[in-house]
């Protein structure tokens, strides 16, 4: 299993901390090493560690460990050992990484609960075909005497004698439907990826994305702004760290106007997916309040993303809900449509 997330968060956060004091950066890594739980993790910071006695800067080191730092990590990190500020951008970066796990984890909360119902709804389709349906079919030959069966009850009837003539293969079939559930919500690497993309097919996902980007974007940016990196420089650092297509797009096209010349308020105005509360601070803030101002923008868009997700997932288990009902009580409909043709015969 890969490092997640969270575990490089709280790297970032504990090296953070110690990096305040006075001791040697190998010893520092060597001791996280040490307390670290994680093996994977362990012998990341042991390699970090083993770099730092070499004589390696920190970002020199977790410049040979890119899937788990980003560039705009290394950059930030390289600036603030030479600032001397490397503590509060450590910090900085730990919050950044937050927002990847906040992200991460309401996803996976909004995907379970209808990959779960889809497999009871499954479970009980199975027990209803194998057992009751059946029943009921001898029963209706009994009381038809040869009589047609409607069409809808013919239709559950054919489904269950499917489902009996190739049980075991549906079998097989369920439990690697749970053996892919599992395995999606387990692995920290290409599952995330999935489950990113299958919940960005949701109705009204789209949104939240985008709130979490914008959130991103503005917390990224206060960063580097405090250590004064231009938006032509900055803009496509944190467009590779977007999760919404569009703001890339805008971030990149922004970079490449300003490095033409161009007003960086004016190409803000002009770019739709940029949101218009961040053009607004932008005009009325005052250069040295940026910083401080974005910060408060990033807070306001996660939970703008936090609140769209719990609607989202909401929405999803009443839906979800909804149809196993609505399956349930079709399939017992369709069953007893024969007793109610009975019943109006007489």
């Amino acid at each position: 299993m890969k490092i997640n997330s969270y575990e490089i968060t709280d790297f970032l956060k504990q090296l953070a901390l110690l990096t305040k004091s006075e001791l040697p950066l190998p010893n520092t890594l060597a001791q996280l090493a040490q307390e670290s739980r994680g093996k994977k993790l362990k012998g990341l910071i042991r390699d970090l560690s083993d770099s730092a006695n070499k004589g390696k800067t920190l970002s020199q080191a977790m410049s040979e460990h890119p899937g788990y730092f980003p560039p705009f990590y290394i950059r930030m990190i390289a600036l603030a050992e030479k600032e001397g500020t490397l503590s509060s951008v450590l910090s900085e970066l730990a919050h950044i990484s937050r927002f990847q796990y906040m992200l991460v984890n309401m996803v996976r909360d909004v995907m379970l609960y209808p990959l779960i119902t889809i497999s009871v709804a499954f479970l009980i389709m199975l027990f209803l075909c194998l057992t009751v349906i059946p029943a009921f079919g001898q029963i209706f030959d009994d009381l038809l005497q040869g009589e047609p069966f409607p069409p809808l009850t013919a239709l559950v009837l054919n489904i269950s004698a499917f489902i009996n003539r190739y049980i075991y293969e549906l079998c097989v079939l369920y439990l690697a439907w749970v053996g892919f559930i599992i395995w999606l919500f387990c692995n920290s690497g290409l599952g995330n990826q999935i489950l990113l993309k299958l919940s960005r097919r949701i109705p009204f996902a789209e949104v939240v994305f985008y709130n979490f980007g914008m959130a991103r974007l503005c917390a990224v940016w206060a960063i580097m702004m405090r250590r004064k990196v231009p938006v032509e420089e900055s803009f496509p650092i944190i467009a590779e760290l977007m999760d919404f297509p569009q703001l890339s797009s805008a971030l990149r096209s922004i970079a490449r106007r300003c490095q033409k010349g161009e007003d960086i308020k004016q190409c803000m105005q002009e770019e739709k997916n940029i949101s218009r509360l961040l053009v607004i601070m932008f005009e009325n803030t005052k250069e040295n309040k940026f910083p401080e101002e974005l910060d408060k923008l990033a807070l306001l868009f996660r939970e703008r993303a936090s609140y769209g997700f719990r609607r989202v997932g909401m929405a999803w288990e009443t839906i979800s809900l909804g149809v196993m009902v609505a399956i349930v009580a079709c399939v017992i409909l369709f069953l007893f449509t024969p007793f109610v043709n009975i019943l109006r015969i007489f």
